[in-house]
């Protein structure tokens, strides 16, 4: 109590509403607290269901794109070679473009000198310019068998799917963006390796359309190549430059390296960590067929910034409501402990000496009516009392005066009776004296004595004798009187 405010240590109806509130609060903050956690646990798993289904989309619609290109590629390498004659093949890739509108380029590259009147090399190729501009052209001379897009699948006497690689060649038919390719081996009816047919599409391509997963504002979206290598990233200098392992925040390297080993492991998940030094989720999906994964990165602000505007407008409710219900309280506890702050006054003149303080009965019958009422009769009881009492001590101050009074006449009687016997002390000494001195003589000289004066001695003795008994009556009557 010694911490709380004098104004409010002396205001019973704002303790008890301050209480009350306190108490509320307490019960909300819990409440709410669990139901905020449960709502953010909520709003997380629908995040992770909100990004696992658009990795999902994309990855089916990237995967959907490389099916018809493997489709269409399988399906040329097994019909070309029934029509291996030069101008069939620079048909084949032109028609091959027209009907897929997804391929960017497709060529037809022949073994060395497989067409000996072409001499060396000899590869048909269309590139797709715009929607309806496709120029065919017979590529050369230059060394494509040493292009990754030719000597990966004779390499590896399989199709497949090889890294974005840059298609500038210096005098030929070249696409500015940079291509990733679909490249099948291409044999005779007797199995001999003739040549490879190679269908391109742009990692422009690719970047859109992982760049469009947005499930979020400030969300990104990224993609490495089975080496690690940065393919697509929001920030294009570090494309073909940056690796996912070079390019970990600090705060979050091992969990960039543990996302890193996952991806090329060719996992799928969700991590947790700190990029560009905010928290967010990576949520991440591999392409099976490219060796490749991609990921998009969610800020935690941006996954959760309907629930936190959510939780703010609440407490704000919540605060204003608590304010208003403390309002309420304080007029409602106010209203019905008025009685008692009456009380209280009534008390404190009472105790201040004013026991004929007026106070009215209360109408009501609760606890505190009761109280009142009670005391009411209490303070009239208190009251009758007081009077009686006044009255008793001021018969009581009469009497003590009368008292006073009697003992001092008391005392002056005492004094006066006193100085009376002491008066009388003397009075009788003398004629005591007489009478003593005429019997000594007396005895004496009673026969030598002549007559005239023995009886002059004998009158003067019995007039002693008369005055000490009328002293005597006069001491006994002052003595007797009360």
């Amino acid at each position: 109590m010694t911490n709380i405010p004098r104004y409010i240590q002396q205001r019973l109806s704002l303790r008890l509403g301050l209480v009350i509130v306190l108490i509320i609060t307490v019960a909300f903050t819990f409440l709410f607290g669990f139901l905020f956690l449960r709502g953010k646990r909520y709003v997380q798993r629908v995040a992770i269901e909100r990004a696992t289904q658009l990795l999902d989309n994309t990855s089916a619609r990237i995967n959907g794109i490389m099916d018809e290109t493997e489709t269409v590629t399988n399906f040329m390498a097994l019909t070309t070679p029934r029509h291996l004659t030069p101008d069939s093949l620079l048909t084949f890739t032109r028609r091959a473009i027209e009907e897929n509108a997804f391929l960017t380029g497709m060529a037809i590259s022949m073994e060395p000198n497989f067409f000996p009147e072409m001499g060396r090399y000899y590869s048909a190729y269309s590139l797709r310019h715009s929607k309806d501009s496709i120029t065919t052209v017979r590529e050369g001379p230059f060394e494509y068998f040493d292009a990754v897009w030719y000597k990966t699948p004779r390499k590896l006497g399989t199709a497949c799917w090889v890294d974005a690689y840059d298609d500038y060649n210096e005098g030929t038919l070249s696409s500015p963006d940079i291509l990733t390719s679909y490249c099948c081996p291409m044999r005779d009816a007797s199995g001999r390796y003739v040549g490879s047919i190679t269908a391109s599409l742009t990692l422009k391509w690719l970047s859109q359309t992982v760049t469009a997963l947005k499930p979020y504002p400030n969300s990104s979206a990224i993609m490495i190549d089975h080496a690690g290598t940065y393919i697509v990233h929001p920030d294009t200098a570090k494309l073909f430059r940056e690796n996912i392992f070079s390019d970990a925040d600090p705060a979050a390297r091992r969990d960039i390296e543990n996302l890193g080993k996952a991806m090329l492991a060719g996992h799928s998940g969700m991590l947790q960590t700190i990029v560009d030094g905010a928290p967010a989720f990576i949520f991440y999906r591999p392409l099976v067929r490219t060796g490749w994964s991609f990921a998009i990165v969610c800020p935690e602000s941006d996954v959760f910034a309907r629930y936190n505007r959510l939780v703010f407008y609440t407490w704000i409710i919540i605060a204003t409501g608590l304010v208003l219900l403390m309002f309420i309280c304080y007029l409602t506890v106010r209203r019905n402990i008025q009685p008692l702050s009456q009380l209280d006054h009534t008390v404190r003149r009472i105790a201040d000496g004013h026991f004929d303080e007026p106070l009215t009965e209360s109408p009501r019958h609760d606890s505190v009516g009761r109280l009142t009422n009670s005391f009411v009769r209490m303070q009239q009881s208190l009251a009758n009392s007081v009077t009686d009492i006044q009255r008793t001590n001021a018969q009581l101050s009469a009497l003590n005066s009368q008292l006073r009074e009697a003992y001092q006449v008391k005392l002056e009687a005492n004094r006066r009776k006193a100085a009376f016997i002491q008066t009388m002390y003397h009075e009788i000494r003398t004629p005591l004296n007489i009478i003593n001195g005429f019997t000594q003589v007396l005895n004496a000289s009673l026969h030598g004595l002549p007559p005239e004066e023995v009886e002059d001695i004998t009158q003067r003795m019995k007039q002693g004798a008369e005055d000490i008994t009328r002293l005597t009556h006069k001491l006994t009557a002052a003595t007797t009187t009360p």
